[in-house]
């Protein structure tokens, strides 16, 4: 006997990724052959994403009552972020369109990767990989835009995924969990291990 609520969590958990998935694939197929607007629209597409991915972790972490995730997910954005920034002043590598030397590593993209990094190393990986997807899609936008390169959206991957697995700690799951439920002429108990 399955709840509604955790009928629909896992109904959504499974239909999530997939809507994702299709989502940036057609954005990827068709972003090759995009025009200037739609190039546009995948700039600020990005740009979306590298802020709602982040919200999107506080969010769920508030959401569960995570408060020790929550703690240390601002932790590792914030060393990532703080690393993004010196790298960024201290290499001096100029960006593909000319415009500065603040090209390596991407700020957008250490933003994203910090989400997705964030949820493997808390989550596994079964709750990540989409946001690995739309993380790639943020520095695709990147470079797309000739904004960077994508050693630049690679040191951001890598140092997002550093500071996540030195700073987070996997969640700790309940190792038995039994849910009563009763339902007019009908009692049940429903347990779940996980060893």
């Amino acid at each position: 006997m399955v709840s509604l609520a955790s009928g629909v969590g896992d109904l959504m958990s499974r239909r999530a990724p997939v809507l994702l998935l299709r989502l940036l694939g057609s954005s990827l197929v068709f972003g090759t052959m995009a025009s200037s607007a739609e190039s546009d629209a995948h700039s600020r597409a990005g740009d979306v994403l590298r802020v709602a991915m982040p919200a999107g972790v506080v969010v769920y972490e508030l959401w569960r009552g995570d408060d020790e995730g929550l703690w240390q997910f601002g932790k590792s954005w914030a060393a990532t972020l703080a690393a993004t920034e010196i790298l960024k002043r201290t290499t001096h590598v100029e960006r593909p369109d000319g415009s500065d030397d603040l090209s390596f590593p991407s700020g957008h993209a250490s933003n994203a990767f910090v989400a997705a990094t964030y949820m493997h190393r808390r989550h596994g990986f079964d709750q990540a990989w989409p946001l690995y997807l739309a993380a790639t899609y943020v520095g695709w936008t990147r470079v797309q835009a000739d904004r960077h390169r994508w050693v630049d959206i690679a040191g951001s991957a890598a140092l997002a995924g550093a500071f996540s697995w030195w700073l987070v700690t996997p969640a700790r799951e309940q190792a038995v969990i039994v849910v009563p439920s009763l339902l007019p002429g009908l009692v049940s108990l429903e347990v779940h291990a996980r060893w």
